[in-house]
């Protein structure tokens, strides 16, 4: 089937699922059968893209007008004007309902427009009547009032900036996790519904990858704000662990055989795994590494929880999808046993080794398996790996400037000779 065909199949199968027409895991089998088209970003997608920046713009504009002639206006003028653009999103809002429903671009844009002028409304009223400058208090007053647009319309752009108020929220001075877990978790789990439609119903679509996206790297920066000083010395292992899960939703969920952006949380999983493992090639993290454990410990018992839970659903992983993938997703095991290293070489000498080992022969595999399924990417991306282990090696251990220079001129020729090798097995083609 032709890309243009694949792509029309896309847009009409959440219709034909929420009509009965096909169920789910119908929609889903033809998505695996088919695969992403070849095209990364879609016409529509980038029409969408750029009227909701139209839309931020001329919100903003609004603003910014406003702002510059509301010293000489009233109090009742202000609060007119505060209520009429609060009924003019509305509007905006309730027309697209009623007219433009099927239109996406349509429904993203007027989703946009009322959830800023909420904010706009909110502020300028406070304003006006010099109410309590609370900003926690107009973040989660804020957010509440945008929840009915992301459901009512539908809305991802909605739902991003919802969640990009929640992470500026939990990372703000004045938040605080003992007092405000409650909130925190109302917020959360009243947008959870919308990210699972997405998921279930417009998985392989493009702006549920960008959601995903922006959800999954907030994810990181909120729980960091949240939960850092919590976990101390098992930072390191925490992370790892949460990689690995990024990388086995990513490939149970969303794999169709493709690479690159439209995989987020297998794209973000590896991604994270492997640049953590290559920090950790270094003895310098692992020297000044101070492991205590004790069963009293909380963190002891989360990390060992955590543990046992990834080596379950690895087994899973490993029945349902092979091979594939497994060696980074060993990850936290391998950094499980660089604290354990730890405990009895307080240089960290043996827990470095370890992890360099590791990192080596992820490299290698990677470049094997690049060669294996004729990718040349995938190798470039094996040798990239192996080049960084083997010039952080010469940076930390002292060698002449002779032998980095022979050895760097050895991998350059090597990145030559395994791209010359590729493009001719593949018969001269590019990748």
């Amino acid at each position: 089937m032709s890309k243009k065909a694949v792509e029309w199949l896309y847009r009409e199968l959440p219709d034909l699922v929420s009509k009965g027409i096909l169920t789910p895991e119908a929609a889903e089998n033809l998505r695996r059968h088919y695969g992403v088209p070849e095209s990364t970003l879609g016409t529509r997608t980038v029409l969408l893209i750029f009227g909701v920046i139209g839309v931020i713009l001329v919100g903003l504009g609004v603003i910014l007008i406003l702002a510059h002639n509301w010293e000489s206006l009233s109090e009742i003028t202000r609060l007119l004007i505060a209520v009429a653009l609060l009924l003019l999103s509305q509007i905006i809002s309730g027309l697209t309902l009623y007219k433009k429903q099927d239109s996406l671009v349509w429904r993203e844009s007027a989703g946009t427009f009322q959830f800023l002028m909420i904010g706009a409304s909110m502020a300028l009223v406070g304003q006006t009547y010099h109410l309590t400058e609370d900003t926690d208090a107009f973040l989660r007053t804020w957010l509440l009032l945008s929840l009915p647009v992301i459901y009512l319309l539908s809305s991802r752009s909605v739902g991003i900036f919802y969640t990009l108020g929640l992470t500026a929220w939990t990372t703000g001075s004045s938040f605080s996790l003992e007092s405000q877990w409650s909130w925190l978790l109302l917020l959360l789990g009243l947008v959870i519904p919308h990210y699972y439609r997405l998921i279930k119903l417009e998985r392989y679509a493009n702006t549920t990858v960008i959601t995903c996206w922006v959800a999954n790297l907030c994810f990181y920066i909120a729980f960091t704000a949240l939960f850092s000083r919590f976990i101390n010395q098992f930072s390191l292992l925490i992370y790892s662990a949460l990689f690995t899960c990024n990388a086995l939703m990513g490939r149970l969920w969303f794999y169709t055989g493709k690479e690159g952006w439209s995989m987020p949380f297998r794209f973000i999983g590896l991604a994270g795994s492997t640049g953590l493992l290559f920090l950790l090639t270094f003895n310098s993290f692992w020297d000044q590494l101070d492991v205590r454990f004790s069963p009293s410990m909380p963190e002891t018992s989360l990390v060992t929880i955590v543990l046992l839970l990834l080596l379950s659903a690895q087994n899973q992983f490993v029945r349902r999808c092979g091979w594939q993938d497994l060696p980074v997703l060993f990850a936290p095991f391998i950094v499980a046993g660089g604290y354990l290293l730890n405990l009895v070489d307080l240089s960290g000498m043996a827990a470095t080794i370890l992890v360099n080992l590791f990192f080596l022969y992820i490299s290698l595999r990677t470049i094997r398996t690049g060669v294996h399924r004729q990718q040349l990417g995938l190798v470039n991306t094996g040798m990239l790996l192996l080049a960084a282990v083997i010039a952080a090696r010469f940076l930390d251990i002292h060698f002449s400037f002779i032998i980095r220079g022979l050895v760097f001129m050895l991998l350059g020729l090597a990145f030559l000779g395994a791209n010359l090798y590729m493009v001719r097995r593949k018969g001269g083609g590019g990748t």
